[in-house]
């Protein structure tokens, strides 16, 4: 008996940290931001083949930090290889299709974003088909990793992958409203301020949907069996109240959708703090569900 209570009393380390709560903001945040740049050359919307290129750096250059994060989070960094060799590949591993998402999407959007600045219609097209549907399936896969965890109440839902999939495509927009002020405020060639006002108003019917997403887990949470209600009692409302209901709900999504639907809209400043807000929100979002959804199982 004695021997069974020191076993369940032993101290496990979090599995998963900040570490992993940055690379899924990240990776997010990419493939959001080249969506938005597939608008131009991809679905044939001219007006943004204007942001096609920053969009589209803006997702490579953030997708670059992602590797680092994964290989420094393995503690041995050198088991990275595993998943990229071939014998170590399985098709039931959510993490083998992973880290054959995040390869190919890296190696497609650096392709698009050459066809672009060569001015190459035909190819940009091409390879920007095969880039959006590499990042859907990099933001879906993502979800499906924290979905597929039945001993993590918080986690183990259907609507995983479709909030990290929302998430992703707000913050993605958030981030590169703020990159293309910051470039009006560098270049002689400026991106009009009505584009910027189009992609804010798609953050707004993101945000709409990533509300009832959410609205639709809370209740899950809230009426579930007694392992999610505990979670909710517990992780959501307790430990991590403030990236749960803070940093994502209040700060990310109410304010956010507040200005978006306000006049506040009508101002450059107003949009500005709505992008930033998002964006903060998204990461909020990211650190419960990758933490909190550990914590009971971790130190309970």
């Amino acid at each position: 008996m004695e021997e069974s209570v020191i076993t369940y009393n032993v101290f496990h380390h979090v599995a998963w940290g900040t570490s992993i709560s940055v690379y899924f903001w990240l990776v997010g945040v990419s493939t959001g931001s080249f969506i938005i740049s597939s608008l131009g050359w991809v679905f044939g919307i001219e007006r943004y083949k204007s942001i096609a290129l920053t969009a589209s750096i803006t997702a490579v250059v953030i997708l670059l930090l992602v590797p680092s994060l994964l290989i420094w989070d393995l503690g041995q960094p050198l088991r990275f290889l595993y998943l990229l060799l071939p014998s170590y590949w399985h098709a039931t591993g959510p993490m083998s299709w992973g880290s054959t998402f995040i390869f190919f999407y890296s190696i497609a959007i650096i392709v698009y974003s050459y066809f672009v600045i060569v001015n190459n219609p035909f190819w940009a097209k091409m390879i920007g088909i095969i880039s959006v549907v590499l990042a859907i399936l990099l933001e879906l896969y993502t979800g499906v990793v924290m979905q597929l965890n039945p001993g993590r109440f918080l986690n183990n839902t259907a609507l995983t992958p479709f909030l990290f999939l929302t998430g992703a495509f707000i913050s993605g927009i958030g981030v590169l409203i703020l990159v293309l002020w910051i470039q009006n405020m560098l270049v002689a060639i400026k991106v009009e301020w009505t584009l910027i006002e189009e992609m804010a108003k798609y953050m707004m019917f993101g945000l709409v949907f990533d509300l009832f997403l959410l609205f639709l887990d809370f209740m899950q949470t809230l009426y579930g069996d007694h392992g999610q209600v505990i979670g909710h009692e517990v992780v959501l409302m307790g430990v991590f109240r403030f990236p749960y209901l803070w940093l994502e709900i209040i700060i990310g999504l109410l304010i956010p959708f507040f200005i978006l639907v306000s006049p506040l809209k009508k101002f450059k400043a107003g949009i500005l703090l709505a992008a930033l807000l998002v964006a903060v929100g998204v990461y909020g979002m990211r650190v419960w569900w990758v933490m909190g959804g550990q914590y009971l199982q971790t130190f309970y």
